[in-house]
């Protein structure tokens, strides 16, 4: 009979014995102890398995973190993460160059210290609306302040992923538009404003003059100005002295009118303003200070004074705008005559 040494002996060099009953007085002991080993293999393998998988996914995971990293630091567009207070706890090396902060100071800001205050709140409802599920993101034009107080416009498209607390965390990213707004700028400008003298144009006025009629913004005020001698400094100093005298008017009547008031440029030496909820004594003091402006100016400007014919109107209803426009006009020429007349007697 085979002893209990010799079985163990080859249990330990992992040969385990196909037969064991009948050849050792120990078999069920043998048998037990075989059964224990079998087991314990069988988690040991299944440990190594599942340790090999963490090893992998924990490779993956690095691997995932590292291209994250790439990704956000490398990247050209611009990376803002905030969290829901809008408070900026990270930012990439591309928002430094787009807003001239650094990454270290950029963490010590919300988001409503870089933003243009009428944007921010609309950039605040939209966030919130993502946070609270009614939108999966959205994408605005915004402007941002620069470090060196300069506005830089930015396309965002905001989105939102959630922490293992459950807080959402705002990912903001944003592209320079700063040329494409630049370039929509020019375009408009030179839609609706005279080259030569920065004002309004009279495409610009012919939709503002119709809009008027339309709308409740009265009354409504028209003033006329026609450029006196423009024909006559035309002729003897050429067009360029001629160009000088028109700008000259136009900045005259700059200075004199609201940013809000819409001063155009309707012909080659016609200007006319249209001055929307106005009346009648409103305007004569309007029309009191473009004298005035212009008194100042040819004032300092001996060797270069301006002249111009000046007439205005009011309009109470709507339909009225035209005729008004009709009498201004013939209120200026009017003007104009009387100051030829004065000019012939001195």
């Amino acid at each position: 009979m085979v002893t209990l040494c010799s079985y163990l002996s080859q249990i330990a060099s992992g040969s385990i014995p196909q037969k064991i009953a009948g050849d050792c007085e120990y078999s069920e002991y043998l048998l037990a102890i075989i059964k224990r080993l079998e087991t314990s293999r069988d988690t040991i393998q299944a440990l190594q398995n599942e340790n090999r998988s963490a090893i992998a996914e924990i490779r993956k995971i690095r691997e995932l973190e590292q291209i994250y990293h790439s990704v956000f630091e490398n990247s050209v567009l611009g990376i803002i993460i905030i969290d829901k207070e809008g408070v900026i706890t990270d930012a990439n090396t591309s928002v430094e160059y787009m807003l001239g902060f650094s990454v270290e100071e950029l963490k010590t800001l919300n988001l409503r210290d870089v933003s243009l205050p009428e944007d921010y709140e609309i950039d605040r409802e939209l966030r919130d609306d993502v946070i609270e599920g009614r939108r999966t993101y959205y994408q605005i034009e915004k402007r941002y302040v620069r470090n060196d107080g300069i506005l830089f416009w930015g396309m965002v498209t905001v989105s939102v992923i959630r922490n293992d607390a459950g807080e959402p965390i705002m990912i903001n990213m944003l592209e320079d538009i700063s040329a494409i707004k630049s370039a929509e700028l020019q375009l408009s400008q030179s839609s609706t404003h005279d080259s030569l003298t920065g004002l309004y144009n009279r495409t610009f006025y012919d939709s503002e003059f119709n809009r008027l009629q339309f709308i409740m913004l009265l009354p409504v005020s028209i003033i006329v100005i026609d450029v006196d001698g423009l024909k006559l400094i035309n002729d003897s100093k050429g067009h360029e002295a001629g160009d000088k005298l028109i700008s000259t008017v136009a900045s005259i009547l700059k200075e004199a009118f609201r940013g809000d008031d819409i001063v155009a440029r309707i012909g080659g030496d016609e200007f006319s303003v249209l001055l929307p909820e106005t009346n009648e004594d409103a305007t004569r003091i309007v029309c009191e200070r473009v004298r005035k402006c212009q008194g100042r100016f040819n004032e300092a400007n001996k060797d270069f004074p301006v002249s111009f014919s000046m007439g205005a109107a009011t309009a109470y209803k709507g339909s009225d705008i035209p005729g008004a426009f009709k009498h201004a006009d013939e209120i200026m020429y009017a003007d104009k005559l009387m100051r030829k007349a004065n000019r012939a007697t001195t």
